[in-house]
Parts: structure tokens; sequence; C-alpha cells
């Protein structure tokens, strides 16, 4: 109930905006692993930990043993934030699939399927052919009935225990989107969600803390989008709803919903100038900037405090970055995170 009241007091502040006016930089806590990161997807264990692809200073553009290529990505990589130590998890040789849900780590190597919580892991051959969930990360050999190919309509799994969202025919045209359906686990009713099939972008986001989903609206521009929250029993509520003109003057990315309100990543950079990127906190009707700097791979602790991500000022500190690592150096591309319910 608590949980709810909290969330509830975000959603009332987000839905309209008449005023929208860039702030100062934050004193929310940034941490820094120091440990290169790749430019894809991490993941939180619990509230402590983070999983990532890196790359192992002093390795970074050596000749692999077994056949010679150059190394880049070496493994998986464990971040414990407490400590502010990173371990080598899995050693890899290049990019590999990773989904994390519920303490549970999943990625393919070597032709094998690895699933489990870290150390505790089940390895069994990777399926030839296979259907995967995005929010749960299982993978099964048979498709369910409502994602078949050549279906009319488009079912998108929620967790298991949640049933799927049908977002229907994909068309631009206004005249065929029809309303998003909800159907539940073993239920032959289906529950009519106030979105249309034109107006909301796939998939459906889970959200640990708030055990919801982000919906975002297909975003055509460089404008921000729309937001809404799912519950599993089919209940929608608006989170952000971005009108005027000062929402389309930053050029916003990608959002992600925290315990203390909705998490932006936007702004433009030059080359070498940091500019307006950086990512934001929005807090009654003003983002508040948090970092300055490119921000990718923005993922959420399960408690909604924590917020990991792979950052660098701007595209030179990338540049600079990627000859660092030939160097032997780290660079500045690293893992950072920061504590929302610290500071502020």
């Amino acid at each position: 109930m608590k949980l709810m009241h909290t969330l509830l007091g975000v959603l009332l502040v987000f839905i309209t905006f008449p005023k929208l006016v860039i702030g100062g930089e934050s004193r929310y806590p940034i941490k820094d692993s120091q440990f290169p990161a790749a430019e894809t997807k991490l993941g939180w264990i619990d509230n402590d930990r983070v999983i990532f692809h890196g790359y192992e200073v002093g390795k970074f553009g050596t000749k692999s043993p077994k056949d010679g290529h150059i190394y880049d990505i070496t493994g998986l990589f464990i971040w414990d934030t407490t400590t502010n130590t990173v371990r080598k998890y899995a050693s890899l040789e290049g990019l590999t699939t990773l989904c994390v849900h519920a303490g549970e780590v999943t990625f393919a190597r070597e032709g094998m399927l690895v699933t489990g919580k870290p150390d505790e892991e089940r390895q069994a051959p990777f399926p030839k052919k296979y259907w995967f969930n995005p929010n749960s990360c299982r993978y099964y050999t048979e498709r369910p009935y409502w994602s078949e190919e050549g279906r009319k309509g488009r079912g998108i799994p929620l967790l298991e225990q949640h049933g799927y969202v049908d977002f229907g025919e994909q068309s631009m045209d206004p005249a065929k989107s029809r309303p998003l359906v909800l159907y539940p686990p073993g239920s032959k009713d289906r529950v009519l969600l106030p979105l249309k099939s034109d107006q909301v972008d796939v998939p459906p986001l889970y959200v640990d803390f708030a055990d919801a989903y982000l919906l975002k609206a297909i975003q055509r521009t460089s404008d921000v989008a729309a937001i809404w929250l799912l519950k599993s029993d089919g209940t929608v509520t608006q989170v952000l709803e971005p009108r005027g003109a000062a929402w389309e003057r930053m050029g916003w990315g990608p959002s992600f919903l925290t315990k203390k309100g909705l998490f932006l990543v936007g702004g433009r950079a030059g080359y070498d100038t940091v500019g307006t990127a950086g990512a934001y906190l929005l807090k009654a009707s003003s983002p508040l900037k948090l970092i300055s700097g490119l921000v990718w791979n923005v993922e959420i602790s399960p408690n909604g405090c924590k917020v990991a991500f792979v950052h660098v000022p701007h595209s030179k500190a990338g540049a600079d970055s990627f000859r660092a690592l030939q160097a032997g150096k780290p660079g500045t591309r690293t893992l950072k995170l920061i504590d929302l319910c610290q500071g502020g």
C-alpha cells in the first residue's frame, strides 16, 4: 500500500507540463565502476549487482590463441556496487545474448544455453528453433498459438503469469487501428485497453518495483513520447503526456520509470562537446540533469532506486577510450550508476 501511494504520487506529478525548464546539475550520488563496458545490454541481478559485457584492459586488441582473431569483448562481468568491485563472471569471445530476470541470468555460450542464479547455472544445448519471452528471459521450443506467424494480430508476451497483449495488426493508417487487448493466462475473458494499435510501441517493459509494464508511444521523431503504465488487471495510467514546443527542442531518446520519477535520456552533443546531452530526472515541471554526456543501456534496479548505464562524455571521448584500450588503459567509457533514493 505504501508503494502504491508513492507510485501514484509520482504519476500525478507527470501528467501535464505547462512549462519545461531544464534544471541544474543534481546532487544525487554517481558511482563509477571505472571498468570499460560495451554498448550492449546489461542487467541487475539484485539491488546491488549488475552484470554486463566488458572489455579486459590488457587483453583488448591482442590475438586469441584459438584462431588468431583480435579480442574485443572478452566476457560477462559482475559489478558489486556495494564494494565497487568488478569480477569476471564468464569468459566469452564477442557478443552474446544476455537477459536478466528475478535474480537469474540467461545467455548463450559456445552452443549452450546457460541460465540460473550466478554460480548456480544450468546448461543445455541451445535450441535450433525457439521462441523467446524477453520479459521472463525464458526460451521455448514451441511458439504459443497467439504468436504464430501468419496469424492476424500481434501477440506480445508479458510475464507468463500475466498473459499477453494483442497489439493488433501493424498499420500506419489510423482507420485500421483497433484497441489493444489483454488476455490473462488460462482465462477466456479479455480486457480491452484504452489504447490503440497505432499508438503504442512494442514490447511492453516490465517494471519490477511497480509490478507493471511500461508502454511507450510510437516515437516517430526525436520529440519525447507519451508513456503509460499497464497493470496485470488491465488498469492503464498515463505517466507522461508531453505537450508544447518545449518538449521538441531537446532531442529525446529512451525513458524509464524509477521510484523517484521518470529517467529520461536526451539532449544534443557535438563531437567533442557535451552540449545538452545527458540523463535527466523529471521532477515536477522541470527535468533535472543527473549527468552530462552520452548515456546507453539504461537498466533500473528491482527496487526502483538505482540506475545503471554506460557513459562517456562525448563521441571524441568514446574514440579516445577505444584507443586507450588498445594501449592497455581503461579510458572514460565506463559503467556507472546513480542512486535516486539518496541525495537530491
